[in-house]
Order: structure tokens, then C-alpha cells, then sequence
């Protein structure tokens, strides 16, 4: 059986196959629609919207290929990554330009692969378990998935996990193809055909990898060393590219653009931006010189529950008036979202707090401006929080139970601004209020006065888009 089997294997080694590769009837394979190679800086995310695709398969997955690097199976460019959406930055997955990639959406049924993994561990045959079969084709196979962790199903969740197993039918060091992958599992269905029925019923293994992926040249983005006060008011930025280009620099990112790389008659802080002259690729970093109205220190930003807490501590302060609070999800493109008064003068150190109550997901980037009873204005540093909340359209992260001060309150994320409308309904199931509000894309909390309504137990439901949601509370004072 087994020689025969490894025929079978030299001889898909020799065959030419099809990028695209399905074997359950009915599957509809899923495509990128193929357009020129896209530009993108490498600390920039690729757009959602360009490899949304769609397949009748329960699952999909995009793999990330290296169109430049050859994979050790020397059967086509190596992957380098997986992404569950296909919405990814590609410094975060390590990649830097120059560099050409590509995305290929893969569909499958991971309940197939469950299924071969869990018939091996648990059936038996004649008496013996049906792994002993199994390694009877592919010797030690078992005895590595227990050493992968890989005989619980619930350990089973995404493609990284079946390449894993995949791996251990065909013993492979560094990154496969995407062809190579395609024979990996059709290995696996072979392995199945070996075994006895009994162990596991003849069945196929549903996926569907496209014939078509959408390519991107990615460009380096500058690296920033430093930026450092050379002289009074004056900043000198350290600023360099692995690769070929030049770069220019300015205080504002509309310009206007210079090739020194030196600034005079700077404000005491705020932020450069370095960009590449080709691609114009940029990043923001901030600078701080010496000639400060506000001594800051400890400026910092804590994500608690659904607000993030901005806090910052000054040393001094020289006829300042106050402090705006701006916020990017990039790092670059800052809006106001608050203030908070400053002392004035002071000479002993005072601390300040804002609560951002509508957070963003994922990455959300802070400064906050000093501004003097004069007019004049300088930015502090940059700071970072990343939440790593996830929302499905509209959904209750959380409501006040039970309602205090006769108000009502509920924690709400959402995935884009809109108007929901709400509901309350007593225990007999009657409408004993109602309404209509408007909720912003992040992290929200509303609050509606319950003070006309009885101690007892209520239903708050909100809709949104066609989807809703609901929580109990209770009154009871």
C-alpha cells in the first residue's frame, strides 16, 4: 500500500496543475477581479473593498504570497502570511518595500478537516485505534499531531492550523506555494483513500483556492532615527531608506515640502513628517525642543473597559490656558475631540485626565495641544492604544444593572455612524418607552432618563441596519 502511495505522490509531483484547484461539486470558486498592480506604502493598509470576494464554502482566508521569493517546495512564489479578511498593513506582518505581493482568497470547510482528525483518534478497527492505520501509511503521523496539539478539534480554527497538519503528511521545512499546498491536500485525500472505511467513511475534503489574486508593489516608508534640537528653536531630523530615493520633509503634511532636513524657528513641540520623493510615502514623529510654556511629563493612555483614559502630568506652566485633546486612527490625519482648562501658572505639578467615551477600534493614536493665553500653540508627543475589540454591525457591550439615579445606561459598539431606535418593554411585554439616536462608528454610551417608569424588571432592545439587540435590567429603588 504504501509503495503504491508513494507512486502516487511522484507522480502528482510530475504534473502540471491549475493555480485554481476545487473537487466538491457545486463550489463556487472564488475570484479577485484582476486589476494593475497597486501601490501601497508598507505602513498603510490594503483596502477592504478590493478583495472582498465571495464563495458558498462556510470559510475564507486570504493567503499572503512573496511574488519575489521562490518557496523551498520550488513549485511557485512562498506564502508568507494569512489573513483573515484580506484587510491587513504589511509592516505588521513584517514586510517593508521594496516588495511585490500578492493576495489569494482560499475557501474550504474546516469541519472535513475536523473530521479526518477526529475519526483517526477516536474510531477503532479491528480492535485497534485508527491512527495505528494510519501510520501504517504514514509512519509517526499520529504521534506528531498529539506533539502539535492538534487532536482536539477545538484546536482546529483557521488554515494556519490545517497547514500544520499538512505539514505532516508531506515533511517540508520553510514557506510552501500555493500549488504546494494544493498537493498537501490532495496527499490528505489519499491518505483518507488509504485507510479502511471503517476508520473513516469515503468522503471529499470542500476548498476552493482562486485562479486569480490581486498583486501589490509595496514602497518603503522612511525610517525615522531621530529628531533632535541642534540649536535654539531649531530641529534636526535623522531620517533614512533601506533602499534607493530621497527623501524631503515638513511640519505640515499639505506642504510645503523641503529637502533640508533641518527646521528653524520651530514651536517648542509638535510633529515632522518625512516622506519618500518618488512614492511619497510618509510618516509623522514628533519632536519637543527645550523653550516649553508647559513642563510635560507622564503623558500617557490607558484603554478601561469601553473609554480610553488620557492622562498627563505638567511640571510648570506659563499662562496656559488650556489643553486640546486630538485623535487619529493613522497617526497623521488628527481631529480635536476635547478640552480640558489648564491652571494658568503654576510652579507645582498638577495632573489631568479626558475620557475618550467613543474609542476607536483597533489602533488609536493621541496628542494633545498647550495652548497660551496669547494664541500660541505647541503639540505634545504621540502616544498609542490599541483595542482589540471586534464588532459584528451593532452590538451591547454592556448596560447599567441596576439603574442608578434613575437613568439608564448602555455601552453600545458599532461599526458605523447611523441612527438605531429603541424599545423598552415591561414584564408583560408592553412598550413602555421609545425612541430613535444616532451612535458613531467605535465605542458609545448612551444614557435615557427611566425616572417615570415603576421598579420592576425591563427589556431594552435597540435596532440598527435590520439588526438587533437586547439586554434586561431592572429598577429598584
Amino acid at each position: 500500500m504504501k509503495q503504491a502511495l508513494h507512486a502516487l505522490i511522484f507522480v502528482l509531483f510530475c504534473t502540471t496543475m491549475t493555480f485554481a484547484q476545487t473537487n466538491c461539486t457545486g463550489v463556487i470558486m472564488p475570484t479577485i477581479d484582476i486589476g494593475p498592480p497597486i501601490a501601497l506604502c508598507d505602513n498603510e493598509s490594503t483596502d477592504l473593498a478590493v478583495v472582498t470576494t465571495s464563495s458558498n464554502l462556510p470559510t475564507m482566508e486570504y493567503l499572503i504570497i512573496d511574488l519575489d521569493q521562490t518557496a523551498l517546495d520550488g513549485l511557485g512564489p512562498a506564502i508568507i502570511g494569512i489573513d483573515d479578511d484580506g484587510e491587513f498593513t504589511p509592516a505588521d506582518l513584517g514586510i517593508t518595500g521594496p516588495a511585490n505581493i500578492a493576495i489569494v482568497p482560499v475557501a474550504y470547510n474546516i469541519n472535513d478537516f475536523r473530521t479526518v482528525v477526529d475519526a483517526s483518534f477516536t474510531n477503532m478497527y479491528l480492535g485497534k485505534p485508527c491512527c495505528a492505520f494510519v501510520d501504517a501509511v504514514y509512519p509517526n503521523f499520529c504521534a506528531a499531531m498529539v506533539a502539535k496539539g492538534l487532536t482536539d478539534t477545538n484546536n482546529i480554527n483557521s488554515i494556519s492550523d490545517i497547514i500544520g497538519i499538512l505539514d505532516l503528511i508531506l515533511l517540508t521545512s520553510g514557506k510552501d506555494s500555493v500549488e504546494g499546498l494544493v498537493y498537501k491536500i490532495i496527499l490528505l485525500e489519499n491518505l483518507i483513500k488509504a485507510i479502511p472505511d471503517e476508520c473513516l467513511e469515503p468522503m471529499s475534503i470542500c476548498y476552493a483556492i482562486s485562479p486569480t489574486r490581486q498583486v501589490y508593489t509595496i514602497n518603503e516608508t522612511p525610517t525615522v532615527n531621530d529628531v533632535s534640537e541642534t540649536a535654539p528653536d531649531q530641529i534636526t531630523v535623522d531620517a533614512e531608506l533601506s533602499g534607493a530615493g530621497a527623501l524631503e520633509y515638513a511640519l505640515d503634511p499639505s506642504g510645503p515640502w523641503q529637502s533640508d532636513n533641518v527646521f528653524n524657528n520651530v514651536p517648542p513641540v509638535g510633529l515632522v513628517y518625512i516622506r519618500t520623493v518618488g512614492t511619497q510615502c510618509m510618516v509623522a514623529f514628533p519632536y519637543q525642543t527645550a523653550s516649553l510654556a508647559v513642563e510635560l511629563t507622564d503623558f500617557k493612555v490607558t484603554a478601561l473597559g469601553t473609554t480610553n483614559l488620557i492622562s498627563w502630568t505638567t511640571l510648570t506652566e506659563s499662562n496656559n490656558e488650556g489643553f486640546s485633546i486630538y485623535r487619529a486612527e493613522d497617526g497623521v490625519n488628527f481631529e480635536k475631540i476635547g478640552w480640558v482648562e489648564g491652571a494658568i501658572n503654576s510652579t507645582t505639578a498638577k495632573t489631568y485626565e479626558f475620557h475618550d467615551s467613543a474609542p476607536l477600534f483597533g489602533k488609536n493614536y493621541y496628542s494633545i495641544s498647550m495652548e497660551d493665553t496669547g494664541g500660541s500653540t505647541t503639540f505634545s508627543d504621540v502616544v498609542v492604544v490599541s483595542r482589540e475589540e471586534t464588532v459584528d454591525r451593532f452590538n451591547i457591550l454592556a448596560v447599567q444593572n441596576p439603574v442608578a439615579n434613575d437613568v439608564l445606561q448602555v455601552t453600545f459598539a458599532n461599526n458605523a455612524t447611523g441612527e438605531f431606535e429603541y424599545m423598552i418593554y415591561d414584564a408583560g411585554g408592553r412598550v413602555v418607552s421609545k425612541g430613535t439616536n444616532t451612535v458613531l462608528e467605535g465605542i458609545n454610551n448612551f444614557t435615557l432618563d427611566v425616572s417615570q417608569l415603576n421598579p420592576s424588571v425591563y427589556v431594552f432592545v435597540a435596532t440598527k441596519d435590520g439588526f438587533n439587540v437586547s439586554e434586561k435590567f431592572m429598577i429598584n429603588y
